[in-house]
Protein backbone atom coordinates (compact mmCIF):
# COMPACT_ATOMS: atom_id res chain seq x y z
CA UNK A 1 0.00 0.00 0.00
CA UNK A 2 1.20 3.15 -0.83
CA UNK A 3 1.84 6.08 1.88
CA UNK A 4 2.30 9.47 1.87
CA UNK A 5 5.16 10.43 4.33
CA UNK A 6 7.64 13.25 5.01
CA UNK A 7 10.66 11.35 6.46
CA UNK A 8 11.23 7.66 8.26
CA UNK A 9 9.79 8.75 11.54
CA UNK A 10 6.62 10.47 10.55
CA UNK A 11 3.58 9.79 10.57
CA UNK A 12 2.53 7.47 7.05
CA UNK A 13 -0.79 8.32 5.61
CA UNK A 14 -2.28 5.74 3.00
CA UNK A 15 -2.64 7.46 -0.01
CA UNK A 16 -6.33 6.07 -0.07
CA UNK A 17 -6.84 9.05 2.13
CA UNK A 18 -6.43 11.14 -0.98
CA UNK A 19 -8.65 9.12 -3.28
CA UNK A 20 -11.37 9.41 -0.70
CA UNK A 21 -11.07 13.20 -0.54
CA UNK A 22 -11.11 13.10 -4.35
CA UNK A 23 -14.74 11.19 -4.32
CA UNK A 24 -15.90 13.28 -1.37
CA UNK A 25 -15.47 16.35 -3.84
CA UNK A 26 -16.41 14.81 -6.48
CA UNK A 27 -19.97 13.51 -4.69
CA UNK A 28 -20.48 16.99 -3.46
CA UNK A 29 -20.09 18.86 -6.83
CA UNK A 30 -22.32 15.97 -8.67
CA UNK A 31 -24.92 17.13 -5.55
CA UNK A 32 -24.85 20.34 -5.79
CA UNK A 33 -25.12 21.02 -9.36
CA UNK A 34 -27.04 19.49 -12.64
CA UNK A 35 -24.60 19.31 -15.29
CA UNK A 36 -25.58 18.56 -18.84
CA UNK A 37 -25.87 14.93 -20.20
CA UNK A 38 -23.21 16.35 -22.89
CA UNK A 39 -21.00 18.04 -20.29
CA UNK A 40 -17.52 16.82 -19.36
CA UNK A 41 -16.75 18.56 -15.87
CA UNK A 42 -13.63 18.47 -15.09
CA UNK A 43 -11.93 19.82 -11.51
CA UNK A 44 -8.11 20.81 -13.24
CA UNK A 45 -5.29 21.76 -10.50
CA UNK A 46 -1.90 22.96 -11.12
CA UNK A 47 0.83 22.07 -7.70
CA UNK A 48 3.82 24.07 -6.70
CA UNK A 49 7.00 25.40 -8.21
CA UNK A 50 10.00 25.61 -7.15
CA UNK A 51 11.14 29.09 -6.82
CA UNK A 52 15.06 29.99 -7.30
CA UNK A 53 16.49 32.35 -4.57
CA UNK A 54 18.02 35.11 -6.55
CA UNK A 55 17.63 33.18 -10.04
CA UNK A 56 20.69 30.94 -8.72
CA UNK A 57 21.03 26.90 -8.49
CA UNK A 58 19.43 27.35 -5.18
CA UNK A 59 15.99 26.96 -4.57
CA UNK A 60 13.78 28.03 -1.38
CA UNK A 61 11.98 24.98 0.69
CA UNK A 62 9.37 23.83 -1.49
CA UNK A 63 5.95 23.51 -0.37
CA UNK A 64 2.90 22.11 -2.17
CA UNK A 65 -0.01 23.65 -2.92
CA UNK A 66 -2.24 23.02 -0.39
CA UNK A 67 -6.06 22.24 -2.75
CA UNK A 68 -3.13 20.12 -4.34
CA UNK A 69 -2.12 17.72 -1.66
CA UNK A 70 -5.26 17.40 -0.66
CA UNK A 71 -7.06 15.61 -3.87
CA UNK A 72 -3.32 13.97 -4.72
CA UNK A 73 -0.95 14.05 -1.88
CA UNK A 74 1.55 14.79 -4.56
CA UNK A 75 4.91 16.02 -3.26
CA UNK A 76 6.88 16.97 -6.36
CA UNK A 77 6.83 20.29 -8.09
CA UNK A 78 5.84 21.23 -11.57
CA UNK A 79 2.97 18.81 -12.00
CA UNK A 80 -0.61 19.41 -12.53
CA UNK A 81 -4.01 17.00 -11.52
CA UNK A 82 -7.50 16.59 -12.95
CA UNK A 83 -10.78 14.81 -11.72
CA UNK A 84 -13.59 14.16 -14.00
CA UNK A 85 -16.30 14.98 -12.20
CA UNK A 86 -18.86 12.28 -14.24
CA UNK A 87 -16.67 9.67 -13.39
CA UNK A 88 -14.08 10.32 -10.42
CA UNK A 89 -11.42 9.19 -13.00
CA UNK A 90 -8.44 11.36 -11.72
CA UNK A 91 -5.03 11.84 -14.02
CA UNK A 92 -1.76 13.25 -12.88
CA UNK A 93 0.32 15.12 -15.40
CA UNK A 94 4.27 14.74 -13.73
CA UNK A 95 7.24 16.51 -15.43
CA UNK A 96 9.85 15.25 -18.02
CA UNK A 97 12.83 15.27 -16.12
CA UNK A 98 16.51 14.98 -17.82
CA UNK A 99 18.39 11.64 -17.71
CA UNK A 100 21.20 13.98 -16.15
CA UNK A 101 18.88 14.61 -12.90
CA UNK A 102 19.25 10.82 -11.57
CA UNK A 103 22.95 11.70 -11.06
CA UNK A 104 21.85 13.89 -8.61
CA UNK A 105 18.27 12.76 -7.77
CA UNK A 106 18.61 8.82 -7.73
CA UNK A 107 16.98 6.89 -10.15
CA UNK A 108 14.00 8.76 -12.16
CA UNK A 109 10.60 7.59 -11.16
CA UNK A 110 8.50 6.50 -14.65
CA UNK A 111 4.79 7.02 -15.31
CA UNK A 112 4.24 3.71 -13.70
CA UNK A 113 5.92 4.66 -10.50
CA UNK A 114 3.63 8.04 -9.96
CA UNK A 115 0.72 5.86 -11.14
CA UNK A 116 1.75 3.18 -8.16
CA UNK A 117 3.01 5.90 -5.83
CA UNK A 118 0.20 8.16 -5.78
CA UNK A 119 -2.59 5.34 -7.02
CA UNK A 120 -4.09 7.94 -9.87
CA UNK A 121 -5.86 6.20 -12.88
CA UNK A 122 -3.39 7.56 -15.13
CA UNK A 123 -0.24 9.76 -15.91
CA UNK A 124 0.47 11.47 -18.73
CA UNK A 125 4.30 13.67 -18.89
CA UNK A 126 3.27 17.59 -19.07
CA UNK A 127 4.59 18.02 -22.24
CA UNK A 128 2.42 15.21 -23.61
CA UNK A 129 -0.77 16.24 -25.47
Amino acid sequence: MAVFQMGSHTHAIPMTLYRDNRTKVVNELQRAHNFGADSMPVILLQGGDNISHYDTDVDYVFRQESYFTYLFGVTEPGCYGTVEIKTGRSTLYVPRLPEEYAVWMGPLLGLEDFKKKYEVDTVYFVDES
